[in-house]
Formats: structure tokens, C-alpha cells, sequence
């Protein structure tokens, strides 16, 4: 059943392996299962003042970056009002380990949000006592926490140390309504002819030149692409898709054509039950005097 799934899902347009259920555990964990993490954030760190007793909060702001390394995450931490306490740490992910913390639980969500938990044991450094310290970090939407926990040895409770409470500014896209509307109506008419299984007229929007990247299966061309949507048109699965509402974004490219950027949503029916996955696409469109056609697609995040 699996392994028919992942060859009905192959061919479907983002090219993808369907995963369920929606997240995956530690055996499957890379760093570039945290790039809905990247970027600036900002917003505060909250910790407990020994001397007052009470819970103190101060602006912060953290950058993520992916290193050279692909097993390198990258975190630099700024804070306004007290810039002598910035700093940078590379983290690594080595068999399980985040750095020296054992992974223990990582949760992705197709939507690209996560919850990872690590932990370790050591010593805490304000008490100085033996205990287990967890840091949580968790991605939702365009809010981003880490939270640090410690547990002393002989006890079962847990208490909070400090927390990270962010948050990411969206940049604003003054779209061109004309464009937008004409990739949006290209959009529905070249998967028209997918949910109606019309190969030849698909192959009308794509440039014989495509270039399709996927993160997990490397740069395909138009030969291979089509190869793998006749065969999936050749299964008695029929998969239908639709874009997600309110997610698509349309920016001009000059002297060329646009991007487009979105969700879209496939399903079929198996074994009596509604399969359904939501994938994130990115597209971009050559104009060629008044002619729009597909010429790279670009899938990653899986």
C-alpha cells in the first residue's frame, strides 16, 4: 500500500513522495526540514531574575541561516538594548544530534510548521545542580518560540528558564492586477487539462527547455516530466488538484515573465477514503509577446 503510494504521488505536479501521515520523526530528520525557520525574526526573550525573582523580558531578534555544511543550522542572536550579549552558534545535526543535544522528538507539518524538542544532561548552569535540560523549539505560521526547560535529577517536575517569542514581518507584494489575473487564468487552464488528463494540451504550457528541480530527486527535464504524467494518467487512481485559496502570489520578472507561488491541494479516492495533500509550488512563467508557458519549476521542503 505504501509503496503504491509513493509511485501514484511521484508524478503528481509537484513531483513529491505523499507522506502520512503529516510529520516526521527523528529518523527522518534534516536541517533542511527547518527552512520555514529562515530569516529574521523578532521579538522578545523572557528569563527569570535570580536576584528579583521574578520573570524579565527584553527585546530580542534571532537570524537563521542554513551553513555551508548541510547539516549546519546557523542562529545569530541580536539584542537591542544590550548588544554586548549578541552572539552566533552554529549548531550541527549528527546521528540524532542537535549539537549535543539528543533529538527527541521532531513533528513536521505539510504546511511546513514543526515542533522540535531536544535535550541533554548536564548541569544547570544558574543552580549548578545535575539535570536534564529540553529546548523546545516550535514553528506556526508566522510565529517562532524556543523554549528551554530543566528538570533536577530526582525530580519529575519541570521548570521553565527562558522562552524566545517571535515573530516574522511579511513582506508586502504590490502585485499588478493584470499580470496577476493572467497567470491565475493560466494557472486554471493548464490544470484544466491535467484533471482532465489531456496530456497534449499540458504540454502546450511548458518550454521544451523546462528545467524542473526537486530537492529529493534531483533537475528533471520535459522529457522525463511528461513521462511521468502519462504514467500516472495510466492508473485507474484519478487525481484531481486545486490551487488553495488566498495563497497564490504572482511577481513580475523584468524583461521576462513572473513567478508564481502558492498551495495547491491534490486528491483521489482509495480503498473508499479520500487521500488529500497540500504542497507549496513555485513556478516561473516566460512571456514570449503575449505567449505564456512554464519554463522552471522549483519543488523543495520535503
Amino acid at each position: 500500500m505504501f509503496l503504491q503510494k509513493q509511485l501514484l504521488y511521484s508524478a503528481i505536479f509537484l513531483l513529491s513522495v505523499f507522506h502520512l501521515p503529516a510529520q516526521q520523526h527523528t529518523k527522518a530528520f534534516q536541517i533542511a526540514d527547518l527552512s520555514g525557520s529562515l530569516g529574521k525574526w523578532s521579538g522578545s526573550l523572557t528569563y527569570l531574575d535570580y536576584s528579583s525573582g521574578k520573570p524579565y523580558a527584553m527585546p530580542a531578534d534571532i537570524i537563521i541561516s542554513f551553513a555551508v555544511n548541510p547539516a549546519g543550522y546557523i542562529m545569530t542572536y541580536e539584542y537591542p538594548k544590550e548588544p554586548k550579549a549578541n552572539s552566533v552558534d552554529t549548531t550541527y545535526l549528527k546521528d540524532h544530534y542537535f549539537g549535543k543535544d539528543k533529538v527527541v522528538l521532531f513533528d513536521k507539518k505539510s504546511s511546513g510548521d514543526f515542533t522540535l524538542i531536544t535535550s541533554y544532561e548536564g548541569t544547570d548552569g544558574n543552580d549548578n545542580k545535575k539535570a536534564v535540560l529540553r529546548h523546545t523549539y516550535t514553528l506556526e505560521g508566522n510565529s517562532f518560540s524556543i523554549k528551554k526547560d530543566v528538570q533536577f535529577k530526582g525530580t519529575s517536575k519541570w521548570i521553565q528558564r527562558h522562552e524566545y517569542l517571535l515573530t516574522k514581518e511579511k513582506k508586502v507584494t504590490i502585485m499588478d492586477k493584470s499580470l496577476f489575473d493572467t497567470i491565475a487564468q493560466m494557472d486554471s487552464l493548464m490544470f484544466d487539462a491535467y484533471n482532465t488528463q489531456h496530456l497534449a494540451e499540458m504540454k502546450t504550457y511548458f518550454t521544451k527547455d523546462l528545467e524542473w528541480y526537486q530537492d529529493n530527486g534531483g533537475l528533471l527535464n520535459y522529457e522525463t516530466v511528461f513521462t511521468n504524467f502519462q504514467s500516472m494518467f495510466d492508473r485507474p487512481e484519478k487525481l484531481s488538484r486545486e490551487l488553495v485559496k488566498g495563497t497564490l502570489e504572482v511577481i513580475p520578472v523584468k524583461n521576462f515573465g513572473a513567478i508564481e507561488i502558492g498551495q495547491h491541494r491534490f486528491k483521489h479516492m482509495e480503498n473508499g477514503k479520500l487521500e488529500v495533500g497540500t504542497f507549496r509550488f513555485v513556478m516561473i512563467w516566460k512571456n514570449d509577446n503575449g505567449n505564456w508557458k512554464i519554463s522552471r519549476v522549483i519543488s523543495f521542503d520535503h
